[in-house]
């Protein structure tokens, strides 16, 4: 596993999975402060889904960057870009009149210095989503810069892998 630069996979019960994607880069203050990194992604992105779950603005304010860059795609396909843009997107979101309970699985991070990505699948009912987030580090701490949802339309990979394969 030397010189291999991991993507991690969050497994069923909290562990990470530290996978090999390249051989040739190196984790710069080493495999330690890589995990420490990493979980620390895993924590915070487990708190985005805590917030949405208990619809809390104030939080949800928090855990953004305040910048004008930040950008939001909501599952509807909806592009919300700037914080204050972004911040009314949830709130107005957190009017809906359903809660919602999101089941997060197959849970991906990568981390490099200053910045960090998840990659995941989540339920809610019966919808299926395919999410990204990206976070950057800020004065000692990582926010939120991007969130990508968008709907996995389920039928329609059965229907092509049945096309595919006959």
């Amino acid at each position: 596993m030397q010189g291999a630069s991991p993507l991690v996979r969050l497994l069923e019960g909290g562990l990470l999975d530290f996978t090999l994607e390249q051989d040739n880069v190196k984790p710069i203050n080493g495999w330690k402060s890589y995990y420490a990194m990493t979980r620390a992604i895993v924590n915070i992105n487990s708190e985005f889904f805590d917030i949405i779950r208990e619809r809390s603005i104030s939080s949800m304010s928090n855990i953004w960057l305040n910048s004008d860059y930040v950008k939001c795609f909501h599952a509807s396909g909806t592009l919300y870009s700037s914080y204050n843009a972004v911040i009314q997107s949830w709130h107005q979101g957190f009017n809906w009149d359903q809660a919602v309970n999101f089941h997060v699985q197959d849970v991906w991070v990568r981390v490099l210095p200053g910045m960090a990505w998840v990659t995941m699948k989540a339920f809610v009912h019966v919808d299926m989503f395919n999410i990204t987030n990206i976070f950057e580090f800020h004065t000692g701490r990582w926010y939120l810069v991007h969130h990508h949802s968008s709907v996995m339309d389920i039928d329609g990979e059965v229907e092509l892998q049945q096309n595919m394969h006959g």
